[in-house]
């Protein structure tokens, strides 16, 4: 079994690498009351500290939008900031990275699937389990990064902000329609 060796632009300055910093409770009010579209931003705002600390050029907003292409490489970076601030290896999160973008891709697929009315009930329910493991991987991702930032709870990010509010009140009308339309299918088959 080979090691993994980070790249160079990774071990220069290690602890100044910064990510973002959110408790439990508010991630998971944001991912799933939103849909799952909070993860976007939650990749955004990972990307978005680590080329402000570390300068390297990345573009954050299409890693946020592209995130299954960049969801090992990050949780990579949460590895080593682990590692070197708390001078031990932390579990690996490469398996949480891959089962992110498998269901991430999986939930996509069985979502347009149920919009056409295919595989009801199942792919509607597939659908949400697909969000909600999903969020759980972002979630033991999130710990790690939290635990290297020296904030395990995630206290510096814990309150709700206006816009906050105003994601989830338009995250709360998209589950509304999402499941009035899975019922309003459901009772015409």
């Amino acid at each position: 079994m080979t090691e993994e060796v980070l790249p160079k632009s990774v071990t220069d300055e290690p602890a100044e690498m910064q990510f973002y910093i959110v408790s439990a409770r508010k991630f998971w009010t944001l991912n799933l009351m939103t849909f799952g579209f909070y993860s976007v931003y939650w990749f955004y705002k990972h990307w978005s500290e680590y080329k402000k600390s570390h300068g390297d050029d990345v573009w954050p907003i299409a890693r946020g939008i592209f995130s299954i292409f960049f969801a090992h490489s990050l949780f990579s970076l949460f590895e080593a900031k682990y590692e070197i601030n708390l001078k031990e290896k932390p579990s690996s999160l490469t398996h949480f990275a891959t089962v992110f973008v498998v269901l991430s891709v999986l939930g996509n697929i069985v979502g347009r699937l149920s919009e056409k009315g295919i595989g009801l009930p199942f792919s509607a329910f597939a659908m949400y389990i697909t969000l909600f493991v999903s969020s759980f991987c972002l979630y033991k991702a999130q710990t790690l990064a939290n635990l290297a930032s020296s904030d395990p709870s995630g206290s510096a990010n814990d309150r709700f902000t206006l816009l906050n509010f105003v994601w989830i009140f338009i995250g709360l009308v998209f589950w509304f329609l999402v499941l009035v339309g899975t019922q309003m299918t459901l009772v015409g088959q």
